[in-house]
């Protein structure tokens, strides 16, 4: 049975992943204008942990869920970046290890083969969609892959045959393209990118439809779902209310969600996602090691993955190398050990003791 998310340690917990993995590292000047509008949209609670929480309580064993990356730069054709695939391989492994779910991610159809080979090298299974139904998520950890289309209506027919055909019970965006209210997916500088971008939108419409969980991760304001936040993007961002575009909307995504998780590289906030669910769950081997990280990376790039800011084919995300990612990897699974909340010493604080006696260890 999972902790509850108002459990003291895990507060704690909740807290410091999310100030992990907000930290403007590149000092661009947004994420930290971006995340507290986040944070006010949740009510004033950690992005992460919230999203955690819901997945615990809504994905039962066998359910489905589906996640959602991949851009494909313009001019790199067919090459997408490396943030959003790698996060959605960590957060799958967490999702079919900790919670037995049947993992379907759907992406551009150039995008299948490196997003394929990511989730084998996060340990899951990967099988043809058609094979998924018949997975009840605890015999094994497994996860397929399929192409979302680029046309509105074929994306929209797909969203629901899988939400009816897989009893998804979350949909989740990780550095997917989103669209501002008039439908037109852009890049951050204003490029109208929507002939190109499967479309997302659709996939999300359709969950709502169905009250399933949706949940969107970014780190600029125009990805899917960060539509909660998209006032504070249009006003922040340089081509928030005007792309420059003949649409006029903005690169501001409007796509509503549940939660809006907002991290400095997207694959943080999976990363974060991921380390919540191993303390809702006690289970710290849900994070991944910092090896597989180095792993994951390879793969990306021996498949075509590319660095969002600068188009090579290098051992980095969003212009951070490899061995930083690393080192995020590192610090979550401290902050999940909570030494001290885990083994109070005299300098534990009674905010942190989580109820338990003085030299009582967790029985994780």
């Amino acid at each position: 049975m999972a902790r509850a998310c108002d459990d003291e340690m895990i507060r704690q917990i909740g807290e410091n992943v999310d100030r992990l993995i907000s930290i403007d590292v590149l000092s661009y000047g947004v994420i930290d204008t971006l995340y507290q509008a986040a944070r006010r949209a949740n009510r004033d609670a950690p992005l992460c942990l919230t999203a955690a929480g819901l997945l615990c309580e809504r994905v039962p064993p066998g359910a489905t869920v589906v996640l959602t990356t991949g851009l494909i730069l313009p001019g790199h054709h067919p090459y997408g970046e490396t943030d959003g695939p790698i996060g959605v391989a960590v957060l799958a492994r967490a999702l079919a290890i900790g919670l037995s779910a049947r993992i379907l991610v759907v992406c551009d159809p150039e995008l299948m083969a490196i997003n394929a080979a990511l989730l084998r090298t996060a340990e899951l299974q990967v099988i043809e969609p058609r094979a998924l139904q018949a997975e009840d998520g605890q015999h094994r950890a497994v996860a397929a892959v399929a192409a979302l289309p680029r046309e509105n209506q074929a994306a929209a027919d797909a969203a629901a045959e899988w939400i009816d055909a897989l009893a998804v019970a979350a949909v989740i965006a990780v550095e997917k393209p989103g669209a501002n209210a008039a439908g037109i997916y852009h890049m951050v500088g204003g490029t109208d990118i929507s002939a190109d971008v499967s479309k997302g939108q659709a996939l999300f419409a359709a969950a709502r439809a169905h009250r399933v969980l949706t949940i969107g991760i970014g780190d600029r304001g125009n990805e899917l779902g960060m539509g909660p936040i998209a006032e504070t993007a249009r006003a922040l961002l340089p081509f928030g209310r005007a792309c420059g575009c003949p649409c006029g909307g903005g690169v501001a995504d409007e796509t509503p969600a549940d939660v809006a998780v907002v991290a400095t590289v997207s694959n943080w906030g999976a990363y974060g996602i991921t380390t919540c669910l191993a303390g809702l769950l006690e289970r710290s081997e849900l994070i991944q090691s910092p090896t597989m990280e180095a792993e994951l990376f390879a793969t990306a790039r021996r498949e075509g993955g590319v660095d969002g800011m600068t188009g090579r084919a290098a051992l980095s995300a969003d212009g951070i190398a490899m061995q930083v990612h690393q080192g995020v990897v590192r610090m979550l699974a401290e902050i999940d050990r909570a030494q001290s909340a885990r083994s109070p010493s005299p300098f534990s604080t009674p905010l942190i003791r989580s109820g338990r006696r003085r030299g009582e260890r967790s029985p994780r």
